[in-house]
């Protein structure tokens, strides 16, 4: 039967020791060509292997009986399986992994069944784009994973998108010598609503033949060593998908009706969201420096409504491919600029100042919805939310109404976060919700822990937790999923240029270690707050209002890349600039 985590029997998250990263293997094939059956069928060929596997299907099976993702019984409880800790033996995931990892392919043979049941019920489930977690203690693995080396892990790779998950004493504990894995996927499976433990693990699965290169790698302690990888096309397919399709999963989108924001319930059965993050989920060393001159990307030929100006620019998104979509706010537009481009593209609005289907009004904010490749805008003087397609769109739809928008974000649930800067308040639309939740503020105007006083923009963590810049209350909030008031996380100490203080904190980002990364914007300054700290410190600006490439003058957003470099919205001098780390 399943149990925690046992002496003896290493932790999924862990699993990896063995992995040959020096070469490659021969493609795994044959499996596909199995028939799919159920999970006691596509266990018989290894049971021997194991002390009464029956139990823990059994187990498997009863707790699977109302799968979600649109899986059925049978292939959520052969994730379910996978994920168990088995008593009087070797779990079933220590085992297939290092049949996975066996030069001699005839070892993997006995997988078959279970291998095509496995793998049918994880392309199913949507990929996802994220920085995820694993890792394995007692050992430094540094040397085995140089800067630059490019390598398949054959195993299926258990890891998660919490890290305090690691940090268990089961797992890698907190102290002695440990190697972490900091792992930018874009194929992640999300199999925490199939596992044996739930919600508890975050568990996000890697498929087998997941082919990396190594991006650099850190010591921020002396028995500590973060190894960062980022996910990469493999030079040929390493494993043969199921020959038996996938669902058609069609993807969530804000439908065009004001009168609903979401489409029904129902849909959120068979359909999942790509999440638009205000940032990437970046992993920046807690030491990390930018370069203290910046370079300009967008922009920064004078105040100007020609495609290489922008005028009073305030918020930014970037893209996968660092593309730069900037709220040019008093061109009432919304512009694209390609990473290296001396010229934008106007990709919304751009005809003039108004409240037509055609135009914005003095728009505040931006994200991008990639499922629908649209525009999600917050056009604040017309009192809407709208939403704009990003490509060839000639004009917009409104989905929420009567609000002055400020800020937008959404999570991975693809519930859309609208900051009101007249209500001092944050809402909350779920799937099929037409009115919203206050989930930050709602208490009046005001400085005490339940209140906000002109709120700018927010940003949502993978736990939900949301972060506010409070502007008028110089402070970053952190509202907790499911609070009633807010934590202060950076300022609080009133306005003011100290390390303690801020002068309107209009845009944050926060970082996979709880580091807050505020726009001090009136002190002109980006400033950083590690978790739990009681003063920041100044990352870039801070030298004086200026347009020299060391100077900021009134900066109101920021962002940063997938490298982790550092953009910064610099609002009276017309341009984006950004800051390379080093």
């Amino acid at each position: 039967m399943a149990e925690a985590i046992q002496s003896g029997d290493e932790s999924r998250f862990t699993d990896l020791y063995n992995e040959p990263v020096d070469h490659l293997l021969s493609p795994i094939k044959g499996y596909q060509d199995k028939p799919v059956v159920s999970l006691p069928k596509a266990i018989e060929p290894v049971a021997g292997f194991f002390n009464k596997i029956e139990d823990n299907v059994s187990v498997a099976l009863h707790n699977c009986q109302n799968p979600a993702d649109g899986l059925d019984q049978q292939e959520s409880a052969s994730i379910h399986l996978y994920t168990m800790q088995f008593r009087g033996g070797p779990s079933l995931y220590l085992l297939l992994n290092k049949s996975l990892r066996a030069e001699n392919r005839e070892e993997l043979q006995p997988w078959f069944s279970y291998l095509k049941l496995f793998l049918t019920a994880l392309h199913k489930l949507p990929s996802r784009s994220e920085t995820v977690w694993r890792g394995i203690r007692d050992v430094d693995l540094s040397s085995k994973y140089k800067k630059g080396t490019k390598f398949a892990w054959w195993g299926v790779s258990s890891c998660t998108i919490d890290i305090e998950v690691l940090e268990a004493d089961q797992v890698l504990g907190k102290h002695g010598k440990r190697t972490l894995f900091s792992i930018e996927c874009i194929n992640g499976k999300s199999v925490a609503t199939h596992s044996y433990f739930k919600n508890t693990e975050k568990e996000i699965i890697l498929m087998p033949d997941s082919y990396f290169e190594v991006m650099g790698q850190l010591n921020p302690a002396p028995e500590l060593h973060i190894i960062q990888l980022r996910e990469i096309t493999p030079p040929n397919a390493l494993v043969k998908p199921p020959s038996s399709k996938p669902n058609e999963q069609k993807p969530l989108s804000i439908v065009d009706q004001p009168s609903t924001l979401f489409p029904s319930t129902s849909a959120k059965k068979t359909s999942v969201k790509s999440v638009p993050l205000r940032a990437r989920m970046v992993d920046i060393h807690p030491n990390a420096t930018w370069s203290k001159n910046g370079i300009t990307v967008a922009g920064g030929n004078k105040h100007g409504s020609a495609t290489n100006q922008l005028s009073d620019p305030w918020t930014l998104y970037i893209d996968d491919d660092q593309t730069i979509y900037v709220v040019d706010t008093w061109n009432h537009r919304i512009m694209e600029w390609k990473s290296g481009a001396t010229n934008g593209t106007v990709v919304a609005g751009g005809n003039g100042r108004g409240n037509g289907a055609h135009q914005l009004s003095i728009p505040r904010d931006v994200i991008i919805d990639k499922e629908t490749d649209s525009l999600i805008i917050s056009d604040s003087e017309n009192k809407r939310v709208v939403r704009w397609p990003r490509r060839n769109g000639t004009r917009g739809e409104t989905i929420i109404s009567n609000i002055v928008c400020w800020g937008l974000t959404m999570d991975d649930n693809g519930f859309l976060y609208v900051v009101d800067h007249e209500k001092n308040e944050v809402r909350r639309y779920k799937i099929g919700d037409t009115k919203g939740t206050v989930v930050a503020g709602g208490n009046g105007k005001g400085n005490r822990l339940d209140q906000l006083f002109q709120p700018h923009y927010v940003f949502v963590n993978r736990d939900h937790s949301l972060y506010v810049c409070d502007c008028s209350n110089h402070r970053v909030m952190k509202w907790e999923e499911g609070a009633t008031q807010g934590i202060i996380v950076a300022g609080g100490q009133g306005k003011g240029n100290s390390l303690t203080q801020l002068d309107r904190s209009i845009g944050v980002v926060v970082d996979q270690l709880g580091t807050v990364y505020v726009v001090d914007s009136v002190n002109d300054r980006i400033m950083r707050w590690p978790k739990e700290a009681t003063q920041g410190s100044v990352i870039v600006g801070g030298n004086g209002k200026g347009a020299w490439s060391n100077e900021l003058c009134y900066p109101t957003s920021l962002s940063f890349d997938r490298h982790g470099n550092l953009y910064v919205v610099d609002y009276v001098n017309h341009r984006v600039q950004k800051f390379n780390i080093q």
